[in-house]
Protein backbone atom coordinates (compact mmCIF):
# COMPACT_ATOMS: atom_id res chain seq x y z
CA UNK A 1 0.00 0.00 0.00
CA UNK A 2 2.87 2.25 0.09
CA UNK A 3 1.77 3.82 -3.62
CA UNK A 4 -1.11 5.51 -1.46
CA UNK A 5 1.04 7.47 0.07
CA UNK A 6 1.56 10.94 -1.44
CA UNK A 7 4.91 10.96 -2.98
CA UNK A 8 6.01 14.11 -1.26
CA UNK A 9 6.41 12.12 2.10
CA UNK A 10 9.63 10.95 2.19
CA UNK A 11 10.80 10.09 5.25
CA UNK A 12 10.49 6.46 5.61
CA UNK A 13 9.34 5.90 8.61
CA UNK A 14 6.28 7.92 8.52
CA UNK A 15 5.74 6.51 4.93
CA UNK A 16 5.92 3.19 6.36
CA UNK A 17 3.14 4.16 9.26
CA UNK A 18 0.88 5.67 6.51
CA UNK A 19 1.42 2.84 4.61
CA UNK A 20 -0.11 0.73 7.35
CA UNK A 21 -2.82 3.00 8.52
CA UNK A 22 -4.14 3.12 4.45
CA UNK A 23 -3.47 -0.91 4.77
CA UNK A 24 -6.13 -0.99 7.20
CA UNK A 25 -8.85 1.66 6.68
CA UNK A 26 -8.38 2.08 2.70
CA UNK A 27 -6.80 5.26 2.77
CA UNK A 28 -5.24 7.73 4.49
CA UNK A 29 -7.03 9.07 7.33
CA UNK A 30 -7.85 12.78 6.73
CA UNK A 31 -10.02 13.55 9.50
CA UNK A 32 -12.87 16.02 7.51
CA UNK A 33 -13.14 13.52 4.82
CA UNK A 34 -12.68 10.56 6.33
CA UNK A 35 -17.02 10.28 6.97
CA UNK A 36 -20.05 11.12 3.99
CA UNK A 37 -22.50 12.81 5.15
CA UNK A 38 -23.73 16.42 6.75
CA UNK A 39 -20.88 18.16 9.20
CA UNK A 40 -22.94 16.77 12.32
CA UNK A 41 -21.73 13.14 11.00
CA UNK A 42 -18.43 13.85 10.55
CA UNK A 43 -17.93 15.32 13.39
CA UNK A 44 -19.07 12.47 15.55
CA UNK A 45 -17.17 9.83 13.07
CA UNK A 46 -13.78 12.43 14.00
CA UNK A 47 -14.51 11.95 17.95
CA UNK A 48 -15.17 8.51 17.96
CA UNK A 49 -12.18 7.66 16.05
CA UNK A 50 -8.78 9.31 17.16
CA UNK A 51 -6.77 6.48 18.42
CA UNK A 52 -4.86 6.26 15.17
CA UNK A 53 -3.18 9.24 16.13
CA UNK A 54 -1.86 7.48 19.54
CA UNK A 55 1.56 6.08 20.66
CA UNK A 56 2.66 4.40 23.85
CA UNK A 57 3.34 6.23 26.99
CA UNK A 58 6.58 7.37 28.38
CA UNK A 59 7.01 5.83 31.97
CA UNK A 60 9.67 8.33 32.59
CA UNK A 61 6.89 11.07 33.17
CA UNK A 62 3.95 10.99 35.60
CA UNK A 63 0.76 12.21 34.89
CA UNK A 64 -1.61 14.47 37.38
CA UNK A 65 -5.62 15.22 36.56
CA UNK A 66 -6.37 18.00 38.35
CA UNK A 67 -9.65 20.01 37.39
CA UNK A 68 -9.96 23.51 37.23
CA UNK A 69 -13.11 24.80 38.25
CA UNK A 70 -14.67 22.46 35.95
CA UNK A 71 -12.13 22.95 33.27
CA UNK A 72 -10.00 19.53 32.73
CA UNK A 73 -6.63 19.44 32.58
CA UNK A 74 -3.46 16.67 32.86
CA UNK A 75 -0.08 17.69 34.14
CA UNK A 76 2.89 16.10 32.49
CA UNK A 77 5.88 15.99 35.26
CA UNK A 78 9.08 14.16 34.02
CA UNK A 79 9.99 12.36 37.03
CA UNK A 80 14.37 12.96 36.28
CA UNK A 81 13.15 16.71 37.59
CA UNK A 82 11.98 19.84 35.57
CA UNK A 83 12.01 23.44 35.27
CA UNK A 84 9.28 25.50 34.24
CA UNK A 85 5.72 24.49 32.68
CA UNK A 86 3.87 24.98 29.20
CA UNK A 87 0.37 25.11 29.05
CA UNK A 88 -0.91 22.71 26.17
CA UNK A 89 -3.43 22.91 23.63
CA UNK A 90 -3.98 19.86 21.94
CA UNK A 91 -5.15 19.39 18.02
CA UNK A 92 -8.01 18.22 16.16
CA UNK A 93 -9.24 20.81 13.85
CA UNK A 94 -10.86 23.22 17.29
CA UNK A 95 -14.07 19.87 16.92
CA UNK A 96 -12.38 17.27 18.41
CA UNK A 97 -9.54 15.88 20.71
CA UNK A 98 -9.61 15.58 24.40
CA UNK A 99 -6.75 14.90 27.19
CA UNK A 100 -5.58 11.42 25.23
CA UNK A 101 -5.77 12.93 22.15
CA UNK A 102 -1.77 14.20 22.43
CA UNK A 103 -0.86 12.42 25.03
CA UNK A 104 1.89 10.71 23.50
CA UNK A 105 3.03 13.90 22.30
CA UNK A 106 2.38 15.68 25.67
CA UNK A 107 5.04 12.95 27.52
CA UNK A 108 7.55 13.03 24.75
CA UNK A 109 7.40 17.36 25.04
CA UNK A 110 8.10 17.40 28.62
CA UNK A 111 10.74 14.38 28.35
CA UNK A 112 13.04 15.94 26.12
CA UNK A 113 12.76 19.26 27.32
CA UNK A 114 12.55 18.51 31.05
CA UNK A 115 9.60 20.74 31.24
CA UNK A 116 6.09 20.51 32.96
CA UNK A 117 3.49 20.12 30.34
CA UNK A 118 -0.77 21.16 31.25
CA UNK A 119 -2.72 20.21 29.04
CA UNK A 120 -6.25 21.32 28.85
CA UNK A 121 -9.20 19.72 28.06
CA UNK A 122 -11.01 22.80 25.94
CA UNK A 123 -14.00 23.02 24.48
CA UNK A 124 -14.68 22.13 20.67
CA UNK A 125 -16.83 23.86 18.19
CA UNK A 126 -19.15 23.96 16.43
CA UNK A 127 -20.81 23.30 20.07
CA UNK A 128 -18.54 25.86 21.18
CA UNK A 129 -16.92 27.97 18.29
CA UNK A 130 -14.54 30.59 18.37
CA UNK A 131 -13.48 32.27 21.10
CA UNK A 132 -14.56 29.29 23.54
CA UNK A 133 -11.50 26.85 22.91
CA UNK A 134 -9.00 30.19 23.74
CA UNK A 135 -11.22 31.58 26.37
CA UNK A 136 -10.60 28.05 28.06
CA UNK A 137 -6.88 27.94 27.96
CA UNK A 138 -6.39 31.43 28.98
CA UNK A 139 -8.74 30.29 31.96
CA UNK A 140 -5.74 27.53 32.15
CA UNK A 141 -2.92 29.86 32.04
CA UNK A 142 -4.65 31.62 34.94
CA UNK A 143 -4.72 28.47 36.87
CA UNK A 144 -0.94 28.10 36.63
CA UNK A 145 -0.31 31.35 37.40
CA UNK A 146 -2.28 31.18 40.77
CA UNK A 147 0.27 27.71 41.33
CA UNK A 148 -1.99 25.08 40.03
CA UNK A 149 -2.61 23.79 43.94
CA UNK A 150 1.37 24.20 44.90
CA UNK A 151 2.10 21.94 40.83
CA UNK A 152 3.44 24.89 39.25
CA UNK A 153 6.37 27.78 39.57
CA UNK A 154 3.97 30.79 37.77
CA UNK A 155 7.24 32.53 37.37
CA UNK A 156 8.24 30.14 34.83
CA UNK A 157 4.90 29.55 32.38
CA UNK A 158 4.94 28.73 28.69
CA UNK A 159 2.28 28.83 26.20
CA UNK A 160 2.24 25.35 24.00
CA UNK A 161 0.20 23.55 20.97
CA UNK A 162 -0.25 21.48 18.18
CA UNK A 163 -2.14 22.34 14.88
CA UNK A 164 -5.52 24.05 16.07
CA UNK A 165 -3.89 23.71 19.63
CA UNK A 166 -1.20 25.92 18.04
CA UNK A 167 -3.46 28.41 16.79
CA UNK A 168 -4.81 28.84 20.25
CA UNK A 169 -1.24 29.15 21.90
CA UNK A 170 -0.26 31.68 19.67
CA UNK A 171 -3.56 33.67 19.93
CA UNK A 172 -3.06 33.55 23.86
CA UNK A 173 0.51 34.45 23.54
CA UNK A 174 -0.60 37.80 21.96
CA UNK A 175 -3.22 38.45 24.56
CA UNK A 176 -0.31 38.02 27.37
CA UNK A 177 1.76 40.41 25.18
CA UNK A 178 -0.89 42.87 25.47
CA UNK A 179 -1.25 42.54 29.40
CA UNK A 180 -5.00 40.63 28.79
CA UNK A 181 -3.51 37.25 30.11
CA UNK A 182 -0.86 35.76 32.69
CA UNK A 183 2.93 37.00 31.55
CA UNK A 184 4.98 34.20 29.59
CA UNK A 185 8.09 33.05 28.87
CA UNK A 186 7.95 31.59 25.76
CA UNK A 187 5.22 29.71 22.63
CA UNK A 188 5.43 26.84 21.23
CA UNK A 189 3.87 26.05 18.10
CA UNK A 190 3.61 23.00 16.77
CA UNK A 191 2.38 22.81 12.99
CA UNK A 192 -0.07 25.67 14.10
CA UNK A 193 -2.51 26.81 12.35
CA UNK A 194 -1.83 30.86 11.91
CA UNK A 195 -4.70 32.18 9.16
CA UNK A 196 -7.42 31.63 7.54
CA UNK A 197 -7.68 28.97 4.82
CA UNK A 198 -6.01 30.74 1.54
CA UNK A 199 -5.96 28.64 -1.02
CA UNK A 200 -3.54 31.24 -3.05
CA UNK A 201 -0.60 29.71 -0.65
CA UNK A 202 1.35 27.74 -2.57
CA UNK A 203 1.23 25.15 0.36
CA UNK A 204 -2.50 25.16 0.45
CA UNK A 205 -1.98 24.56 -3.92
CA UNK A 206 0.36 21.54 -3.22
CA UNK A 207 -1.54 19.75 -0.28
CA UNK A 208 -5.45 18.89 -1.75
CA UNK A 209 -5.66 15.26 -1.33
CA UNK A 210 -4.30 11.82 -0.13
CA UNK A 211 -2.75 13.52 3.09
CA UNK A 212 -3.77 13.61 6.90
CA UNK A 213 -4.39 17.51 6.67
CA UNK A 214 -5.46 18.79 3.06
CA UNK A 215 -6.61 22.47 2.16
CA UNK A 216 -10.53 20.97 2.44
CA UNK A 217 -9.85 19.77 5.52
CA UNK A 218 -8.65 22.49 6.32
CA UNK A 219 -11.17 24.69 4.98
CA UNK A 220 -14.12 22.58 6.39
CA UNK A 221 -12.37 22.88 10.39
CA UNK A 222 -12.28 27.05 9.92
CA UNK A 223 -15.96 26.63 8.98
CA UNK A 224 -17.22 24.91 12.19
CA UNK A 225 -14.75 26.88 14.68
CA UNK A 226 -14.98 30.40 12.66
CA UNK A 227 -18.67 30.18 11.36
CA UNK A 228 -18.98 33.81 10.89
CA UNK A 229 -15.50 34.56 8.96
CA UNK A 230 -14.33 33.61 5.64
CA UNK A 231 -10.24 33.32 4.64
CA UNK A 232 -8.12 35.34 3.18
CA UNK A 233 -9.86 37.02 -0.49
CA UNK A 234 -11.82 34.36 -2.07
CA UNK A 235 -12.04 31.24 0.47
CA UNK A 236 -13.74 28.91 -1.75
CA UNK A 237 -11.40 25.86 -1.72
CA UNK A 238 -13.21 22.76 -4.35
CA UNK A 239 -15.12 20.12 -2.57
CA UNK A 240 -15.77 21.74 0.72
CA UNK A 241 -18.86 21.78 2.49
CA UNK A 242 -19.16 24.12 4.94
CA UNK A 243 -20.43 27.36 3.03
CA UNK A 244 -18.25 30.27 4.44
CA UNK A 245 -17.39 32.55 0.79
CA UNK A 246 -19.55 35.22 2.00
CA UNK A 247 -18.75 35.46 5.40
CA UNK A 248 -16.90 38.66 7.21
CA UNK A 249 -13.27 38.50 7.60
CA UNK A 250 -12.03 36.57 9.81
CA UNK A 251 -10.38 37.78 13.51
CA UNK A 252 -7.25 38.74 14.65
CA UNK A 253 -7.87 36.55 17.55
CA UNK A 254 -8.45 33.81 15.59
CA UNK A 255 -5.67 34.40 12.16
CA UNK A 256 -2.85 35.41 14.30
CA UNK A 257 -0.55 35.83 11.43
CA UNK A 258 -3.09 38.97 10.96
CA UNK A 259 -2.18 40.89 13.94
CA UNK A 260 -0.53 44.86 12.79
CA UNK A 261 2.03 44.62 15.06
CA UNK A 262 4.08 41.45 16.46
CA UNK A 263 6.73 43.31 18.50
CA UNK A 264 6.92 42.64 22.09
CA UNK A 265 5.71 39.05 21.84
CA UNK A 266 7.37 36.09 23.57
CA UNK A 267 10.10 34.30 21.88
CA UNK A 268 8.71 31.34 19.78
CA UNK A 269 9.36 27.87 19.35
CA UNK A 270 7.77 27.20 15.62
CA UNK A 271 7.71 23.50 13.85
CA UNK A 272 6.56 23.30 10.04
CA UNK A 273 5.77 19.99 8.28
CA UNK A 274 7.16 20.34 4.83
CA UNK A 275 4.18 17.97 3.51
CA UNK A 276 1.31 20.63 4.89
CA UNK A 277 -1.25 23.21 3.48
CA UNK A 278 0.20 25.15 6.87
CA UNK A 279 3.68 25.15 6.39
CA UNK A 280 3.51 28.89 4.64
CA UNK A 281 1.62 30.22 7.49
CA UNK A 282 4.28 29.05 10.04
CA UNK A 283 7.14 30.20 8.30
CA UNK A 284 5.63 33.51 7.51
CA UNK A 285 4.46 34.06 11.03
CA UNK A 286 8.14 32.59 12.06
CA UNK A 287 9.72 35.90 9.28
CA UNK A 288 7.14 38.06 11.21
CA UNK A 289 8.17 37.62 14.40
CA UNK A 290 11.57 37.47 14.14
CA UNK A 291 11.12 40.95 12.04
CA UNK A 292 9.54 42.33 14.87
CA UNK A 293 12.80 41.70 17.21
CA UNK A 294 11.20 38.35 18.82
CA UNK A 295 13.47 35.49 18.75
CA UNK A 296 12.63 32.54 17.07
CA UNK A 297 13.58 28.95 16.53
CA UNK A 298 11.69 27.87 13.25
CA UNK A 299 12.07 23.94 12.28
CA UNK A 300 10.57 23.11 8.49
CA UNK A 301 11.02 19.29 8.75
CA UNK A 302 11.17 18.00 5.18
CA UNK A 303 9.20 14.73 3.96
CA UNK A 304 6.72 15.00 6.55
CA UNK A 305 3.45 15.51 6.39
CA UNK A 306 0.82 17.32 8.78
CA UNK A 307 0.33 15.45 12.39
CA UNK A 308 3.81 13.61 12.15
CA UNK A 309 4.56 14.99 15.37
CA UNK A 310 1.66 12.48 16.95
CA UNK A 311 2.23 9.41 15.02
CA UNK A 312 3.69 6.57 16.84
CA UNK A 313 7.52 7.80 17.56
CA UNK A 314 9.36 7.76 14.98
CA UNK A 315 12.84 9.55 14.40
CA UNK A 316 11.38 12.60 12.29
CA UNK A 317 9.23 13.28 15.70
CA UNK A 318 12.57 12.63 17.94
CA UNK A 319 14.92 14.54 16.32
CA UNK A 320 12.33 17.70 15.85
CA UNK A 321 11.79 18.00 19.29
CA UNK A 322 14.94 17.75 20.39
CA UNK A 323 16.02 20.17 18.08
CA UNK A 324 13.93 22.54 20.32
CA UNK A 325 14.63 21.47 22.84
CA UNK A 326 17.42 23.84 24.03
CA UNK A 327 15.05 26.90 23.01
CA UNK A 328 12.50 25.77 25.12
CA UNK A 329 14.57 25.04 28.01
CA UNK A 330 16.49 27.94 28.01
CA UNK A 331 13.50 30.14 28.44
CA UNK A 332 12.89 29.20 31.50
CA UNK A 333 16.38 30.33 33.00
Amino acid sequence: MTDSVHPAITDPAVRAHLARLAAQTGTIPSGATDADGDDAARVAVLRANPSWIRSPDDETIESIDLDADGLALRLYRPRAGHRGTLVFAHGGGWVAGDLDNNDALCRALAATTGTQVLSVDYRLAPEHPFPAGLDDLERALRFAADGADGLVDPALLGVAGHSAGGNLAASLALRSRDGRAPGIRCQVLLCPVLDAPDPERPSYRAHTENLPLTARGMQWYWGLYVPDAGGAGSTSVPGATTGVDAAGPAPVEAAPLRATDLAGSAPAVIVAASVDPLSDEAEEYAARLSASGTPVEFVRRAGVPHLFLVFPSTPARDEVLAQIAPAVRSAFF
